[in-house]
């Protein structure tokens, strides 16, 4: 601002001198011709004190116009006021500098604390010859100091309001930096691997508390997966280390002879169950890998979804070693044809991953419901069980990879990769899963695909 406003007084300051100057070249050379019609020096009768104030009004040169007509050896023949001011005297040692023609205009030395005068020389010629000069004087404009004196009030409004808006967006900044600190601070703590972080809560901004809001929500997030990630280590390596001890034991006994006959038979089927389930959650862990690296592709075909589910249901019974619950499947509404286009070996991982958990779930005489509706964008299959239903504080973390619940931890074997898994194929189908609702006697998943 300061600098704007230097700029801006030092152009107002050059501009009103060129205006004096051309004013004063119009006005003397004016005053010459007229003294030239006259024989060299303005008529005696003339009111000059009038003519000279109209001519200064003119040429935009203000009031006390000073005028000099000298001679051709520059003596003072003529002269408005009749009082000159002290800094007339200067002009005769001035003189020969404009008359020389090397300088324009002259600035006399101010006296006491007047402005400086500048000085326009003219000549007046006759019969092409020089008889004498007009010499026109007048105090310098002094735009700066004119401004500060006479715009005081003005100037003391302007800085007030200038430091007002600075101390104001002073204040603002700092209620915005304080908390960009602190979330940067906050970053350098999670960088550290500490996410216990605490975020002040005082901000009234709504962007602010947005950012606040959501960083510590980041920040919760990646507590909760650090831990999961410690988890995954501890439970992959005990459900591989379990079916391997479990058939290392088995095998050891046959070859010691500790079994024989039909018990060591039972002992080697044995063995193979677990050699097919440590297999199973191998494979588990390789297709999951492919698929949130994106290296599994999908195959669409168009497929009746009612038919579909129906031949899902049959052979996810048929591969039960116990009994499998009663699994009842509805048509919310009566559609006379259920196709789109889909991969139907997806969707029967997905389905049979879903009857898998809700089966773990079920107490004994327990239920399985599956229901169809659909609508112009998609269609949907709910998966209700009739179980325990998964605790509230577990509800957000069901998706999450590895993760298994505390009760399922200890109830059922296996790896926590069935509903990430099941959601990453449903997304790449262009559907989604989640958890409609959960409590106990009721757990709906529902399964979207688009039509």
């Amino acid at each position: 601002m300061v600098l704007v406003s230097a700029v801006l007084l030092y152009s107002v300051h050059k501009e009103s001198l060129s205006r004096q100057h051309n004013g004063m070249e119009k006005m003397v050379r004016t005053i010459s011709e007229t003294a030239v019609e006259n024989g060299g020096r303005l008529p005696d009768e003339m009111n000059m004190g009038r003519y000279l104030d109209e001519l200064a009004y003119q040429f935009g040169l203000g009031d006390r116009p000073i005028m000099l007509i000298t001679d051709r050896s520059n003596k003072l023949v003529q002269y408005y006021p009749s009082h000159l001011p002290g800094e007339a005297a200067q002009l005769e040692s001035r003189l020969p500098e404009l008359m020389s023609g090397k300088e324009d205009f002259i600035r006399l030395e101010a006296q006491g604390d007047r402005s400086s005068f500048l000085v326009a020389v003219h000549p007046i010629v006759m019969d092409d010859r020089v008889t004498g000069s007009v010499i026109y004087m007048m105090p310098e404009i002094a735009t700066v100091e004119g401004v500060l004196e006479f715009q005081w009030p003005r100037l003391i409004l302007l800085l007030t309001l200038a430091f007002s808006g600075w101390g104001i967006i002073y204040v603002l900044t700092r209620r915005l930096v304080e908390p960009i600190q602190e979330v940067a601070g906050a970053a350098r703590q999670v960088v550290a691997g500490d996410y216990h972080i605490q975020l002040s809560k005082d901000y009234q901004e709504k962007e602010v508390d947005e950012l606040l809001t959501s960083f510590k929500e980041m920040a919760d997030r990646l507590q909760r997966l650090e831990s999961l990630r410690t988890q995954l280590l501890a439970g992959v390596t005990h459900e591989l280390k379990t079916p391997i001890t479990s058939v290392s034991g088995l095998v050891q006994a046959v070859k010691d002879g500790v079994v024989e006959g039909e018990e060591a038979v039972v002992f080697l089927d044995r063995c193979l169950i677990e050699s097919n389930r440590l297999q199973k959650m191998v494979e588990d862990l390789l297709d999951f890998n492919s698929f949130a690296a994106g290296a599994v592709t999908v195959s669409k075909e168009p497929v009746d979804l009612h038919t579909l589910l129906l031949e899902i249901i049959e052979k996810w019974r048929m591969a039960q070693e116990e009994v499998a619950p009663i699994v009842e499947v509805h048509m919310v509404h009566a559609c006379k044809r259920w196709e789109l286009a889909t991969d139907p070996v997806r969707v029967g991982q997905i389905v049979i991953n879903l009857l898998n958990n809700a089966q773990a779930a079920l107490e004994p005489g327990g239920s399985i419901n599956l229901s169809l509706d659909a609508s112009p964008e998609a269609c949907r299959i709910h998966v209700e069980d009739t179980g325990r239903g998964i605790p509230e504080e577990e509800q957000r973390d069901i998706f999450e990879p590895f993760f298994r619940g505390e009760e399922k931890s200890t109830r059922v074997r296996g790896l926590g990769l069935g509903l990430p898994f099941s959601r990453l194929i449903a997304r790449s189908l262009g559907g989604d899963i989640e958890l409609a609702s959960s409590r106990p006697g009721s757990t709906i998943f529902t399964l979207t695909l688009p039509q």
